[in-house]
């Protein structure tokens, strides 16, 4: 099913590059947007869908999607929109050092980060320190640990790989950006640039 969606995308998007991988196609645009699809059935219940795994011979699998989203739009909405941004900013993170890591695991991480954040509430000025203390957060996880509980659902959303050597070295990264804040905005600049890319702001 997996390769399936992917020809029927690819007839649609023949310009982007597509690729499947055990649980999603993802459709990568021109414009930096990236879509992770996956394909499912809604269930009985009209809450959980079904969906294919391609992973260890393949198998059908049950997420809760509703309730994960219902959880991360309401602590997003309490947290001054700060929950999406700091996803998106891991996902520009990922994209730049190859991590392998999959998207609910960075809303789950994230999630986990933000509850006890001091600074949920506050503003985009506080940005280099949530990426500082976000990726002090990932170091520091057991990397003997194999799944985290989703918000909303507590399904388990397994580890795709190592991310915790990647999150040092750019923790240390974001000390040095934030140390030359004030007198090397350009070096400061070209430091968030190593983590997240082009995709941080001129």
């Amino acid at each position: 099913m997996i390769q399936e969606l992917k020809i029927v995308l690819k007839k649609t998007y023949s310009t982007s590059f597509i690729s499947g991988d055990g649980q999603v196609v993802k459709i990568d645009f021109t414009d930096g947007i990236c879509y992770e699809i996956v394909p499912g059935f809604i269930n009985k219940d009209g809450e959980s869908y079904t969906y294919p795994d391609t992973h260890n011979g393949g198998s059908w699998k049950t997420t809760n999607p509703r309730a994960e989203i219902r959880e991360i739009n309401n602590k997003n909405d309490a947290w001054n929109k700060n929950l999406k941004r700091l996803c998106r900013m891991a996902r520009a993170w990922k994209d730049k050092w190859d991590v392998p890591i999959g998207g609910l695991l960075i809303d789950t991480l994230a999630y986990n980060f933000m509850k006890n954040w001091a600074y949920k509430d506050k503003s985009y000025i506080y940005y280099d320190w949530m990426s500082r203390d976000f990726f002090e957060f990932l170091k520091n996880q057991d990397s003997d640990k194999d799944y985290w509980l989703a918000p909303g659902s507590d399904q388990r959303v397994y580890r795709k790989g190592a991310f915790e050597y990647k999150a040092l070295r750019c923790y240390n990264i974001s000390l040095e950006a934030i140390e030359a804040e004030k007198k090397y905005p350009h070096t400061a600049k070209s430091k968030w640039r190593e983590i997240y890319g082009t995709k941080f702001p001129n």
